[in-house]
């Protein structure tokens, strides 16, 4: 998908993908997670309205027993990050952006939908969300999906 999301971002955006190798397998749809990482990439775009540079990593993870993060249990999972160098956000927002039909843009610029579905989708292949951001300081979005047997 490199040079469909590159083609998306424009050439003020630089785009760089550190992506794992030998990553464990996750159960999910192939399409699905397509859309995810298209709509995360056109939330960093809008971000970035300026420019800056996006990146697209990928991961094994084990989280041992104990306080995990975002409410994850302990377990194998892959991770898909997307981070950007954008405007970010104050944490009062990234509370809210998950909700349907919430939208920092404009009348008919916007649908408030793009990251409600990024949610459902992974919220559906059974992992978890969540995000680090500051205003002025870009935001980074990691994926965790439990790894199958």
């Amino acid at each position: 998908m490199d040079s469909m999301v590159a083609r998306l971002l424009g050439p003020e955006i630089v785009l760089s993908a550190v992506l794992a190798t030998d990553l464990g397998t996750v159960v999910a749809d192939p399409t699905q997670l397509e859309q995810v990482l298209l709509n995360l990439a056109i939330k960093a775009r809008d971000a970035m309205p300026d420019g800056g540079s996006l990146s697209i990593r990928t991961a094994d993870l084990e989280l041992a027993a104990g306080p995990a993060h975002q409410d994850v249990a302990p377990g194998s999972y892959v991770t898909l990050s997307v981070g950007d160098t954008g405007v970010g956000m104050d944490a009062e927002l990234v509370e809210r952006i998950f909700e349907p039909f919430f939208t920092t843009k404009g009348i008919g610029e916007g649908t408030g939908l793009g990251l409600a579905t990024v949610y459902g989708i992974v919220s559906q292949s059974g992992g978890s969300i969540w995000v680090e951001s500051e205003p002025g300081g870009g935001s980074s979005f990691t994926i965790c999906l439990p790894r199958a047997a």
